[in-house]
């Protein structure tokens, strides 16, 4: 058997430039095939057939949202960011809201009015889980996660913008799927409908109308986008008769929702005004602080704000082995900067008497101003 074995054939194939030119086709052939991949034309029917199909009231579009709804309520609820992400795995709202931009520009009206019935009656169902969740719960604190989503500035105008247009250029394009940033865009409308729904079983008008403006602004954010992604890609039909591809056409088609959008501008960019000023007033409100009462041994724990009618009420946690006196508060209000509506800042301290108990034979150590600080904030 071994002599049988010694006597088969062994065929060596040794590398000879040929063989190193065929290599070197093959890949200039799979780099072309590639490219005609990467190249692939826009279908329009099937984009049109798709955005369509996904803007029709079917009991896939109630039900995933429904279950969006519940998780991100719950994640709310728990102030769980993590939960409230998941929820974009389940939420299916950019359909509609695509089936409108497309309406608009194609000039189709039956659509519009379908995907517009779809998305009212997905908001109310989103807003109607809400204000469920916000009743069975009704001795669950707001959270963070809620207050969170309820101070609209422009970035968020911004960030809607960018959602709508990936989610537009992954509809029309043949190698992306609009499902994995349809997913994401719908972060941005179920979780601030949740929220506006609990704070409005909760009784805060204000906070859950900013909730529902933040979302608002998202949806009219994301159409007006994936409009102009569709316009430019070519989808700017009459029925079959191709109209005019200017600027003018488009901002005629949009001109609604660019409207609405200008005054959501305006709105969020004075929200973000106001937010930046209050901001800085309270920081340097609490440097002030800071630098008045980290003496002695003394270390400022918390700092936070209250509004009153004729006053800002600064309510101060000091621990310490000192009790400051109320002169030295009377002189710490002195230097303290009016709010931001022209009314004083009144500080109010509470001190915790903090026992220090050093070795008998320690130095006699004092923490200085920059040591509190630094022990404050940890650095």
């Amino acid at each position: 058997m071994a002599n049988e074995k010694d006597k088969d054939p062994t065929i060596i194939v040794e590398d000879t430039p040929d063989q190193e030119k065929y290599e070197i086709l093959k890949e200039k052939l799979r780099y072309k095939q590639a490219l005609r991949e990467n190249s692939k034309k826009i279908d329009h029917k099937q984009v049109r057939l798709n955005i369509q199909a996904n803007a029709l009231p079917s009991k896939t579009f109630f039900i995933m949202n429904a279950l969006a709804a519940i998780i991100a309520g719950y994640g709310l609820l728990t102030n769980s960011s993590a939960v409230v992400i998941g929820a974009m795995l389940v939420a299916m709202m950019l359909g509609p809201i695509s089936g409108i931009a497309l309406s608009l520009i194609d000039n189709r009206w039956i659509l519009f009015r379908t995907a517009l019935t779809t998305l009212s009656l997905g908001i109310l169902m989103i807003y109607a889980i809400g204000i469920i969740l916000g009743l069975i719960n009704i001795d669950v604190p707001i959270t963070h996660e809620i207050l969170s989503r309820t101070q609209p500035t422009i970035m968020d105008l911004m960030i809607a913008l960018a959602g709508g247009a990936a989610g537009a250029f992954a509809s029309v394009s043949p190698r992306l799927s609009v499902a994995v940033v349809g997913v994401a865009v719908a972060t941005a409308l179920v979780p601030p409908l949740v929220a506006s729904g609990i704070l409005f079983a909760h009784m805060e008008w204000r906070n859950a109308a900013n909730a529902f403006i933040l979302a608002a602004t998202n949806i009219i954010a994301i159409q007006v986008s994936s409009s102009l992604v569709l316009w430019v890609a070519g989808f700017r039909r009459g029925s079959d008769i191709e109209v005019k591809s200017n600027v003018a056409e488009f901002i005629k088609r949009n001109a609604i929702s660019l409207v609405f959008l200008l005054v959501l501008t305006i709105y969020l960019s004075l929200n973000f005004l106001h937010m930046l000023r209050q901001q800085l007033y309270e920081t340097d409100i609490k440097s002030s602080v800071e630098t008045f009462l980290n003496k002695n041994n003394n270390i400022v724990d918390s700092i936070q704000f209250e509004k009153r009618d004729k006053f800002t009420l600064v309510r101060v946690v000091v621990r310490g082995d000192t009790v400051p006196k109320s002169t030295e508060i009377g002189k710490l209000n002195d230097s303290l900067k009016d709010d931001l509506k022209g009314k004083p800042s009144v500080a109010q301290v509470r001190f915790i008497f903090t026992e220090i108990i050093e070795a008998p034979n320690s130095p006699m150590i004092n923490i200085k101003e920059r040591e509190a600080t630094r022990l404050i904030k940890g650095y």
